[in-house]
Formats: structure tokens, C-alpha cells, sequence
């Protein structure tokens, strides 16, 4: 499959559903908490300090595209006929070799150690597999 033949409107859900699954992830309710206090940040620590809320989220949805455009191509270049299965296979695979082994080593040389890293590509590897599923589901 080439670039020119998927389907844009499913990039963008699977990535619009990834950005609502990080939301979960990381609410208040659930990692936020347990992620800052691994990151030895104070209580009242805003996220993205720094950066308007607009470009925050919008570099983040962006960046959510072009994973989920990622997952397509390589879906649909190493299985004949997707589904929900292969779909979730392809995503987990590349969420866990793609995403979170690299960024061990950054969390580690960063000296955040093994808490943050599990918080942070925790939601990488979850949020690809939905991206699978979402794509192999709609195309």
C-alpha cells in the first residue's frame, strides 16, 4: 500500500481516539499523579509549562497523526488482509520496539529511572495498539 492510498480520515480518528486514550492515561485520576511524583515534580507542576496551551495540544495531536499514518503503512505493508488482531499485533509491536525501548535508554541517562519510563511508554505502547485496532477496524 502507498502513502497516496490511505485513508486520511481514518489516520485522524485512530490519532483523535489515541489523543482522548493519552487523556485517560494520564488524567488526574489515573499516571498523572504517580508520573510526576516519579518524576519528583511538585504537586502543583503544570505539564507543557512553557508552551500556550494550543501549540501543546496541537504538537501533540500532530505528532498522534503521524504515528497513527506510521501504523498504516506498516500494516498494510506486511499483512495481506488487516484485522482487529493483526491490527492490535502491529501496533503493540511497534509501541514496544519502536517507542518504549528507545526511550529507556533516555529515561535511564536522564536519571529518571524505571517508574517514568513505565508511566510515560506505558501510554505509548497502549495508545499504538489502539491506533492498530482503530485502523485495521475502519479501513
Amino acid at each position: 500500500m502507498s502513502l497516496t492510498s490511505i485513508n486520511i480520515l481514518v489516520v485522524i480518528a485512530a490519532a483523535f481516539i489515541a489523543f482522548i486514550a493519552n487523556f485517560v492515561w494520564f488524567g488526574p485520576l489515573k499516571m498523572y499523579t504517580r508520573w510526576t511524583a516519579a518524576l519528583q515534580q511538585p504537586a502543583d507542576h503544570v505539564p507543557g509549562s512553557g508552551l500556550s496551551t494550543p501549540v501543546l495540544f496541537g504538537l501533540t495531536f500532530a505528532s498522534l497523526v503521524i504515528e497513527s499514518l506510521v501504523i498504516a503503512l506498516v500494516m498494510f505493508g506486511v499483512c495481506d488482509n488487516p484485522s482487529v488482531v493483526n491490527g492490535l499485533g502491529v501496533g503493540l509491536l511497534l509501541g514496544v520496539g519502536v517507542a518504549a525501548m528507545p526511550s529507556l535508554g533516555h529515561r535511564l541517562f536522564a536519571g529518571q529511572g524505571f517508574k517514568v519510563w513505565i508511566y510515560e511508554v506505558g501510554a505509548d505502547v497502549v495508545v499504538a495498539g489502539v491506533m492498530g485496532i482503530v485502523i485495521a477496524a475502519l479501513e
